[in-house]
């Protein structure tokens, strides 16, 4: 919500780091509280109950940076996020080893995590201060009401996101087995590989997006046709390949002990392709104040997860599971766009997926009729795709400026 509106009107950032650092102190405050009542109640060993304790106020200390990491975000330049991260993350973990190895215990090591998110957060309000803004003199109330309104749907969006995720393995270790759940989180892992790169393409457009429709609204509709054109094309085949390569994917990855996870591995890879076909989605719909319509089709996703996974897994075991996971990620995306037409710009769905459906066709084709083996195949199979891509003009020059210049962008290059 920050980098939307900050992104959109970089006056906004005083009153708004103000407003958001306040009302994240509040929070974070009863989130300690409760913590601290929840460990004296349940924890009776005192050592427990204090790395507990000193793990927790890490982990509210990190959350607290997260306010200062935003406005880097909103102002698109995440090189800073991503420098405060490297140097926190490998002070904390360098230091945790010499203690690990000079036979320390716990404790001083959870004390190193406190120490690290300490040091990201006065990090982060030092760059913050000295490159970019500073609190205001007082805190505006109808900005801090304001934002208050705003960031219900997005923190509502985020427990969805979290059920959409925790849903099969949970499930799973209730209605059937801890074998079974190793087996789907084996393959739910690779997806999430995945996935977690179209994130952080997220996190990259978002303020992005949000500095074109202030300036230059018309260009939305473009920005977004060729942002899903050139991650479907890019999606597409990692998640075909991956179906077709499966079980030499488990064999390499685990050893032959999870290759009974192939059969839910080549169907939750479907859900790579659906959510780079998607991308943006969610990220026009926030940047038009469209947030609540979103959280509904995240609703809607989850909803359907949930009751094909309790439908499904106790006779399909992972297999329902990656069932009820694809097709709560099609309902999802489906709706996300039906949303976004409605309501934000209308992309041409052909010029996006009609091209790369077809080099996707012909990648699979070869391997499958020749029955090729991995080490053949899978070079053979990225070299159809790409050539068929090329022929047909699946991926143009605009898709791929279009990225570089959302990259250039939130690396404080000039474009």
């Amino acid at each position: 919500m920050v980098a939307i509106d900050v992104a959109a009107d970089p006056s906004r950032a005083r009153s708004y780091l103000t407003a958001v650092a306040v009302l994240r102190v509040v929070l974070v405050s009863m989130a300690g509280l409760a913590l601290w009542v929840s460990s004296q109640v349940l924890l009776g060993d005192p050592f427990a109950r204090g790395v507990t304790l000193v793990l927790g106020a890490s982990a509210l200390i990190q959350t607290y940076s997260g306010t200062f990491l935003a406005f880097f975000r909103a102002f698109e330049r995440l090189e800073y996020t991503a420098l405060i991260v490297l140097v926190e993350r490998g002070l904390t973990i360098g230091v945790s080893f010499v203690l690990l190895f000079g036979g320390l215990g716990l404790l001083p090591i959870a004390a190193t995590f406190l120490g690290g998110g300490g040091l990201s957060l006065v990090i982060a309000m030092a760059v913050l201060r000295r490159k970019f803004t500073w609190f205001a003199p007082s805190l505006d109330r109808r900005v801090a009401a304001g934002i208050v309104r705003k960031a219900v749907p997005f923190a509502l969006g985020a427990v969805i996101s979290t059920i959409m995720l925790s849903t099969g393995p949970v499930l799973l270790a209730i209605l059937r087995s801890p074998s079974d759940t190793g087996l789907f989180n084996a393959g739910l892992t690779l997806v999430l590989i995945a996935l977690s790169i179209l994130t952080l393409c997220h996190v990259v457009l978002l303020p992005t997006m949000a500095r074109i429709r202030a300036t230059s609204p018309e260009r939305l509709a473009s920005i977004l046709t060729h942002t899903q054109r050139f991650f479907f094309a890019v999606g597409l085949p990692v998640s075909l390949g991956a179906a077709l390569y499966s079980n030499d994917i488990l064999r390499l990855l685990f050893g032959p002990a999870f290759l009974g996870a192939g059969d839910s591995l080549r169907v939750l890879v479907g859900a790579i392709a659906v959510t780079s076909a998607c991308i943006g989605n969610g990220a026009v719909l926030g940047v038009v104040g469209r947030q609540k319509e979103n959280l509904l089709v995240g609703c809607a996703g989850a909803v359907t997860l949930l009751v094909l996974s309790v439908a499904f897994i106790p006779g399909l075991g992972p297999l329902g599971a990656a069932t009820g996971f694809l097709v709560g990620t099609a309902v999802t995306g489906a709706l996300g766009t039906i949303v976004t037409r409605r309501y934000a710009v209308r992309v041409d769905l052909k010029k996006v997926l009609s091209r790369p459906l077809l080099a996707g066709g012909v990648m699979v084709m070869v391997p499958l009729t020749l029955h090729l083996p991995v080490a053949i195949g899978a070079p053979v199979a990225i070299l159809l795709y790409l050539a068929t891509l090329l022929a047909v003009g699946g991926i143009r020059k605009g898709d791929w400026g279009m990225i570089q210049d959302a990259i250039r962008g939130a690396l404080g290059r000039p474009g």
